[in-house]
């Protein structure tokens, strides 16, 4: 079992992509530029998988949008706290379920919403 608030960066993209959307992750070098990155299967019910590069979900805000409304279909809502609360803090986000629970995460950017992801889905195995 790993810790999920000392994940950050392409490791939590990959928790990311494999437990909150459930794709298949692969660990691949970019032939043009030599550098390792990820993919995921974007066609898992195909005979011929489709490839593409896994999106940077702690980092880019058009990823970490697609986590949240992925979260949504689950029951989880981004709960946000009043202006000038202690707890309305920016590397704070607390995600709430339609029965009750609640999960929390810190950290910078989209780091904290991906990770409050982790916890709301059970993603805490490498």
């Amino acid at each position: 079992m790993i810790d999920i608030d000392d994940v950050n960066g392409r490791d939590l993209d990959k928790l990311v992509a494999k437990h909150v959307f459930g794709y298949q992750v692969e660990s691949r070098t970019n032939t043009r530029t030599g550098e390792k990155d990820l993919v995921y299967n974007a066609t898992p019910e195909a005979l011929t998988p489709s490839w593409l590069r896994l999106p940077f979900y702690s980092a880019g805000i058009a990823a970490a949008i697609t986590v949240e409304m992925d979260l949504l279909k689950h029951g989880w809502t981004r709960k946000t706290p009043p202006l000038g609360s202690p707890e309305s803090d920016r590397g704070r986000v607390v995600l709430a379920h339609r029965d009750g629970r609640h999960v929390e995460a810190i950290g910078s950017g989209n780091e904290a919403l991906c990770r409050a992801a982790l916890k709301a889905m059970g993603g805490n195995d490498p």
